[in-house]
């Protein structure tokens, strides 16, 4: 069965310092890529897709690495584009608002033994709520590939930098 996470998330460990990964994402960055792009500040790095491949539903990569007893802790956030993620989180706040206060007044009305058409508005929510997580799940489903894409990127990434400091410390000793 799929996850219900509308972001998936992920996190793994490199023996790598903080720096090294930011190192090794950013050399990956510059190098040229025809699905990737991205940017790097201070210990994130955000991937997207290339403007001519990006659609609607294109997902974005958020990393963030921290240090850790191992070397880093490197995670990952996937979602929308901010834009996108803010218009889901809007819809879903209007979904709550009208089944709570839609509901509380359907229910007093109804205890009031009053007329409660404000009671459709529980069903109503709950309906537009599988709607709108629908939309989001297909979204994700569109985006699969170019969240491959992404995936794949970092950790080509990580793993060029973890071979290029290891070269390096055995040249050390």
């Amino acid at each position: 069965m799929k996850s219900l996470n509308l972001r998936p998330r992920y996190k793994f460990t490199s023996s790598m310092s903080v720096e090294q990964v930011m190192d090794s994402i950013l050399n990956k960055l510059k190098q040229p890529s025809e699905h990737v792009k991205g940017s790097t500040l201070i210990n994130h790095a955000y991937l997207n897709i290339v403007e001519k491949e990006r659609n609607y539903w294109s997902p974005e990569l958020h990393i963030s690495v921290e240090e850790s007893s191992e070397g880093s802790l490197i995670r990952g956030v996937v979602g929308p584009t901010p834009k996108i993620w803010t218009m889901f989180m809007f819809f879903y706040t209007v979904v709550i608002a009208l089944f709570v206060f839609g509901g509380a007044l359907g229910i007093s009305q109804w205890w009031l033994n009053m007329e409660a058409p404000w009671l459709w508005s529980m069903p109503a929510a709950i309906t537009a709520w599988l709607i709108i997580f629908g939309a989001a799940k297909y979204g994700q489903h569109k985006g699969n590939g170019q969240l491959i894409l992404l995936n794949t990127f970092m950790y080509n990434a990580i793993a060029d930098g973890e071979s290029l400091y290891k070269s390096q410390a055995t040249e050390t000793k």
